[in-house]
């Protein structure tokens, strides 16, 4: 979520437990991050959600955010250990950055820009990989908005070279998306990649004093503008495919560029 004001988004994780243990067998952590400011409370687990007894306290204790992530895991690469699990987070320039990444990035470690940063790395996941490859390349940018949404971009373009590559990063200020494809559940298992990998539900200000429920998840009312993004949409209403390599800029529920794929 990217808001123009702190809402308080209700979490009962009836649907983030199913993700996290019954549903579709993301049984290898979950996480949760609201963001305040410069800095961000962050919830993180490698067990599932849906015996978590610390999920089951962030639901009693939502946070007003601007910002929100929110991520349960399919281990494809690395253990099912807290290092490894999503979102990650460093602290740059004195902002808490965080980063999250549905898919698979196959051939990451082979990269020459990547050599160096596996030193660096906590866990041993393609996605914490990439997210350093981000930091480093953001770290030699320049600070405007438009030079760190290029950088974005050319990341996200190089990354979906590799695999399937939806990321959400939150650089302190604003929440970068790009969207690729996913692999679904079906009745015999899981699909090849296709699209859309992340979706989009978006309010302005006529939902003012409005309110948002989906199964396991709502918000009680809406007091400006934000924009809710999501891998599978949490409701039948209003929700919109995100074409392959998308890339946005947010800051505080406005976006601020737009590349659409």
């Amino acid at each position: 979520m990217s808001a123009s004001a702190p809402h308080t988004v209700r979490y009962e994780l009836d649907l983030f437990a199913a993700e996290g243990g019954e549903k579709h067998r993301n049984r290898d952590g979950w996480g949760i991050l609201f963001a305040q400011d410069r800095d961000a409370y962050l919830f993180r687990e490698p067990d599932p959600a849906a015996t978590s007894e610390l999920s089951r306290m962030v639901v009693r204790n939502e946070r007003p955010c601007k910002q929100l992530m929110a991520h349960v895991r399919r281990a494809t690469a690395g253990e099912p250990e807290l290092a490894n699990t999503h979102p990650f987070d460093r602290v740059v320039s004195g902002r808490r950055n965080a980063f999250a990444h549905n898919g698979e990035l196959p051939g990451i470690e082979d990269r020459a820009d990547t050599r160096a940063l596996i030193a660096t790395r906590i866990g041993d996941t393609d996605s914490e990989l990439a997210f350093l490859l981000l930091l480093d390349r953001l770290s030699v940018a320049e600070t405007d908005i438009d030079t760190r949404f290029a950088v974005f971009t050319r990341f996200a373009d190089d990354m979906r070279e590799l695999g399937s590559a939806n990321f959400l990063f939150f650089d302190g200020e604003y929440l970068f998306v790009h969207a690729d494809r996913r692999r679904f559940e079906t009745p015999t298992g899981l699909s090849e990649r296709r699209e859309p990998g992340l979706n989009i539900r978006s309010f302005d200000h006529s939902d003012c004093g409005s309110s948002w429920n989906s199964r396991g998840a709502g918000i009680g009312e809406i007091s400006g503008p934000l924009h809710l993004f999501a891998s599978v949409p949490l409701n039948p209403d209003g929700w919109e495919p995100l074409p392959r390599g998308t890339t946005l800029a947010l800051k505080d529920g406005a976006i601020v560029a737009r590349r659409t794929g």
